[in-house]
């Protein structure tokens, strides 16, 4: 096994020790957890909630990978971390559940302040994949594209080339430059209908990019000013319409940042009352709690969680 081979969580206290991971990522692989985790020894771990539990095969699985969880870690403390209320009756029997929602860990530092012209009509930063919904994007003139595909969906990433001929596309993008392309478009794009939250409306909203937002499950909207949110239709007629809307009314990026961060405190202070009331102390917050965020070797050692094999 090579040495620098880490399970998909960060650690955000030693003792006690505090884990953050997405549910699936923990839940699908808890053998390797046990491997890595001492048996016996009592840790808290938070689940954030990566796709919506009001679509019922999700709920199922969730449940179903809980109660396994449940016999294979009785020292565990484990939380839900949920983006949505409505999650919470679905999910209570298997674990806590707290409402704090995973966009308000972002770091702003992170994401400057869109100010200079802008050189796209609109963006979208989502994975090329069926259920993010690129068509949508169709009749977008200037586009720009960023997000990884898949070799297992190549017919469908070559159908989106061809939707979207005009279009800039990148693949991949290093996640401290991502606000620095944000900024070039006049308004983001959220396409999807059902999954969780998208970290990338509430980057949208830190670089004061206003959004055009199809209808969705998942508690996106909740993190979003209404201001600055266009609610687009299933179509690519409306979406497109919803793009020359916020050209034709730019709203202040300052307002927007500063709308997006106020509905964020009441999250963000949520967890921080959690984190102090199991660790005893404040425990630092790093941005997006450490999940799959991309680590130097260095940092994952001092941070994150080996597996063993």
């Amino acid at each position: 096994m090579p040495f620098f081979n880490y399970l998909p969580a960060y650690e955000l206290n030693r003792s006690p020790r505090i884990i953050a991971a997405f549910d699936t990522d923990f839940l699908r692989n808890l053998d390797a957890f046990r491997r890595s985790l001492p048996s016996g020894k009592a840790f808290t771990i938070l689940l954030q909630t990566g796709w919506s539990v009001l679509v019922p095969k999700f709920a199922t699985e969730l449940i179903e990978r809980m109660a396994e969880a449940r016999q294979m870690f009785p020292e565990a403390r484990i939380i839900f971390l949920v983006n949505e209320k409505e999650a919470i009756p679905i999910l209570k029997d298997s674990a806590e559940c707290v409402w704090c929602h995973q966009n308000a860990f972002l770091d702003p530092r992170r994401y400057p302040l869109a100010t200079a012209k802008r050189r796209f009509d609109a963006i979208y930063v989502a994975r090329i994949t069926p259920f993010k919904r690129h068509d949508l994007a169709s009749q977008v003139q200037n586009l720009y594209l960023i997000g990884s595909r898949s070799s297992r969906e190549e017919e469908y990433f070559q159908t989106i080339m061809r939707t979207v001929p005009h279009v800039r596309w990148d693949e991949k993008v290093n996640s401290w430059l991502i606000g620095r392309k944000m900024i070039q478009a006049t308004c983001g794009l959220a396409l999807s209908s059902t999954e969780g939250s998208m970290f990338v409306c509430g980057e949208y909203s830190l670089c004061g990019l206003p959004v055009v937002n199809t209808a969705n499950i998942g508690g996106r909207d909740l993190m979003l000013p209404g201001f600055a949110a266009f609610k687009a239709d299933d179509t690519p007629e409306s979406v497109a319409e919803g793009v020359e809307h916020w050209k034709a009314h730019p709203v202040p990026p300052q307002e927007i940042r500063e709308a997006f961060l106020r509905i964020a405190a009441e999250h963000r202070a949520c967890l921080e009352d959690l984190l102090a009331s199991i660790a005893g102390k404040r425990v630092k917050i790093p941005h997006k709690l450490g999940i799959r965020c991309r680590l130097l070797p260095h940092q994952k050692l001092l941070h994150g969680l080996r597996q063993r094999g």
